[in-house]
């Protein structure tokens, strides 16, 4: 039984980052009829078991690429802590009237309003 990991985790590594999750699909498609195209024609042929076990481990080492790939999104929607202090260093993301300290009186006069009452 061959390793089909590093083949398929290499030709993933090789579409561009911002590939549709079709490309990826499509190029596993592709390797699951080479795969197959080949296994047919070896001389002597693969009996259906043996055909069977090399394409359950070209899935296997789909499955474990999805993995990482699933991860790895994951990761990139997670700001990391520098990522949050780089943000919160940089004022021009921040709403102007925190920064300047122009937003006056509205809260103040809800808040006195609402005091009122208890």
């Amino acid at each position: 039984m061959s390793d089909y990991y590093p083949v398929i985790s290499k030709a993933v590594a090789g579409l561009a980052i911002d590939a549709p999750d079709e490309t990826r699909l499509a190029l596993y498609e592709r390797a699951r009829a080479a795969l197959l195209d080949q296994l047919r024609a070896v001389s002597p042929p693969f009996t259906e078991a043996e055909v069977r076990r090399e394409q359950l481990a070209l899935e296997e080492a789909v499955r474990m690429v999805e993995e990482e790939v699933a991860q790895r999104a994951r990761d990139a929607d997670v700001p990391s802590f520098s990522d949050l202090a780089t943000d919160a260093d940089d004022a021009s993301k921040v709403p102007s009237m925190i920064v300047t300290g122009a937003a006056k009186g509205r809260l103040n006069g809800v808040w006195r309003y609402s005091m009122r009452f208890r």
